[in-house]
């Protein structure tokens, strides 16, 4: 029994997921249950991908001892025993592990994180109304639940099962993973052949550049609409608090919600700030202001505000600067020469360089391939894995083989490439959804706390059914391959249950759910959802349509104004540090040259010389006789009485 496997494979998804945290959210700014929900929720959710080859290896070396404890006899030839896996555990220790990861999984997913990123959004002022208005926002959808499982319960009932606990969890269970399957057939379909494909245009200079325009262009009307709503809701915000006097008792709200706008970001949108940018008293009576629940409705808006304003800014800047680079790439492809921006780095320049010019685009383009490789066993594995009369799956195929050499470490290699890379595409699909506005990852810790756990949230949803979906493709569910009669089964299967307890699952959502992704992969592939968006108006880019062709020439001029808009900045900075060098150095000669004077110099007496003052050139030329028959002047006129 070796426990170091498992105890490495638990460490390395930690500091895995810490870091994911990391890179996406931000520790200071975010509350700290958010990040330990968070963190709860990617960490397990990991766990599962990792953990389950290991799962797997095991269930494939008990079947070799129940298959030689079944024909009673020993072999002699040491080559035939059935050899012990690295890193074996008890199976009891890895289903109570199993228990622990799936159901703290299962009760963030389904009920904690919906409350959270309801509470974190909520524009109640205190801790019991917010969480009184998360309660109820999302008391339609635990309505909707426990009709659906009422439904499930009243379908067992009629088909005779008798609804003991044991049941009851299946049930459960099954609803959960038959809602994952269901959203899992339209990510896949979209992530199997759409991540190779992006891979393979990643190699593609010219593509990338123009791709990104297009996105510059499109993000710079959304930036713009974010900028003016933040605008409004701030000039909402500054009239409610100019009419609250400070004796009322909802000033302190009011307070609250204009401290909700970041001090830089103001400065940004109201450089020059003055009283008539807060003239909106039509807007606002002092009835609505005095109201309680208009409060909430403006908190809740100016939250909303903020976070869509930071995002839109995020992904604004990060987008401009992958523009900005991909044309010193385009440049540097032809000339050679490459500016590489940051400061040092662990790989020595002439390496980046090289990669960035010359080994990026072959490198991308063999992985590209192979993972259109991995994308067609896979669709051939799911429309092949529910034939039983012999093994037509090539993913079964390929674990059989490998199990019956006792080669458990390719097994687990195997399966880790294949559980990873059907999360990756699944995955791949959810961060590319078009709802901007509500959720988004963002690098370097831009992301809002809504966002995060709407992540974490759909992780926990949809790694327990592709984990199944990947044990049928493999042959280790039993239930799915009744007639091979292995005779054991995961310990990962043995807390799930199998899908075909109630029929209607067994039947549609066993057989037909993932032969459907081939419909999905094949209206990916021919673009047909991007054409009929793009003729129904809605902007996507298309290279061979003359529209996205000016929507890329305007986003070229959007970078073209950026670059000139830095250009400038670093030279006005440039000139700002030069003057003051040669300020410090002027002051520096001067001290220095003071310090060198004579001594006599600076004892000196200070002797005062009569002055005289003339009013103009005229009376320098004016004599004596004619300056003293003048009018006298009128200065010091009583100085002798």
């Amino acid at each position: 029994m070796g426990y170091v496997p498992l105890i490495l494979a638990l460490t390395a998804v930690c500091a895995l997921t810490i870091y994911l945290l990391g890179k996406y959210g931000s520790y200071k700014r975010q509350r700290v249950s958010v990040t330990v929900a968070v963190f709860i929720a990617w960490y397990f959710s990991l766990i599962i991908v990792f953990v389950l080859p290991l799962d797997v290896s095991m269930t494939l070396y008990n079947k070799c001892l129940t298959q030689k404890a079944f024909d009673n006899s020993t072999p002699t030839n040491g080559s035939l025993e059935c050899e012990e896996p690295g890193g074996l555990v008890p199976n009891d220790t890895l289903l109570y592990m199993w228990r622990i990861v799936y159901w703290t999984a299962q009760v963030l997913c389904w009920l904690a994180l919906p409350l959270m990123q309801s509470y974190v959004t909520a524009g109640e002022f205190t801790v019991g109304g917010r969480i009184k208005a998360s309660l109820w926002s999302n008391a339609m959808y635990y309505i909707a639940y426990f009709i659906i499982f009422v439904i499930f319960i009243a379908y067992a009932a009629m088909k005779g099962l008798s609804l003991n606990r044991e049941s009851l969890i299946v049930i459960i269970v099954s609803a959960s993973n038959t809602w994952g399957l269901l959203l899992l057939v339209v990510l896949l379909g979209h992530g199997l052949v759409d991540l190779p494909r992006q891979l393979w245009h990643t190699a593609a200079t010219e593509y990338r550049l123009n791709k990104t325009f297009f996105d510059i262009d499109k993000l710079s009307t959304d930036k713009h609409d974010a900028e003016d709503s933040l605008k409004d809701v701030y000039r909402e915000a500054r009239t409610v608090l100019n009419l609250l006097k400070n004796e009322h008792s909802l000033r302190g709200k009011a307070q609250t919600i204009v401290s909700r706008f970041p001090e830089e970001v103001i400065r940004e949108l109201f450089p020059n700030r003055s009283g008539a940018d807060f003239e909106c008293m039509g807007e606002v009576d002092r009835v609505s202001a005095t109201d309680e629940r208009y409060l909430v409705r403006l908190h809740t808006k100016a939250i909303d505000a903020v976070h869509l304003y930071q995002r839109t800014a995020a992904h604004w800047r990060s987008t401009m600067d992958r523009a900005l680079w991909l044309e010193e790439v385009r440049q540097a492809e032809q000339t050679g020469a490459l500016n590489l921006p940051g400061g040092p780095s662990l790989i020595p320049d002439p390496l980046r360089k090289l990669w960035h010019t010359k080994a990026r685009k072959p490198f991308t383009q063999v992985l590209s391939i192979l993972l259109m490789a991995m994308t067609i066993l896979i669709l051939l594995s799911e429309c092949t894995f529910f034939i039983t009369s012999r093994t037509l799956s090539p993913s079964a195929l390929i674990i059989q083989t490998a199990a019956n050499g006792f080669h458990y470490k390719y097994t687990q290699l195997f399966s880790i490439v294949i559980v990873a890379y059907l999360c990756a595409c699944a995955y791949f699909t959810i961060f590319r959804l078009k709802i901007y506005s509500y959720y988004h990852l963002d690098h370097h810790g831009n992301t809002d706390e809504n966002s995060l756990l709407f992540s974490g949230m759909l992780l926990c949803r949809l790694t327990p059914p592709i984990c199944l979906n990947f044990l049928g493709m493999i042959h280790l569910d039993s239930h799915v391959t009744q007639q091979k009669n292995f005779g054991v089964e995961t310990q990962f299967t043995k807390l799930m249950g199998h899908l075909d307890l109630l029929p209607v699952v067994a039947k549609g959502i066993n057989i037909y759910l993932p032969m459907a992704i081939i419909v999905f992969c094949a209206l990916t592939y021919y673009k047909l959802g991007t054409r009929l968006l793009h003729a129904m108006g809605i902007d996507q880019y298309v290279a061979d349509d003359h529209l996205s062709m000016d929507l890329v020439s305007a986003g070229r001029a959007l970078v073209n104004l950026e670059r000139n808009r830095r250009s400038r900045m670093e030279n006005r900075e440039a000139r700002h540090s030069a003057f003051t060098q040669r300020v410090v150095a002027n002051a520096t000669d001067r001290l220095r040259s003071g310090m060198r004077r004579e001594p006599e110099e600076d004892r000196r007496p200070i002797v005062q010389e009569e002055v005289f003052e003339y009013s103009n050139q005229q009376d320098l030329l004016i004599d004596d006789d004619t300056r003293s028959s003048r009018h006298p002047d009128s200065a010091h006129f009583f100085d002798d009485m």
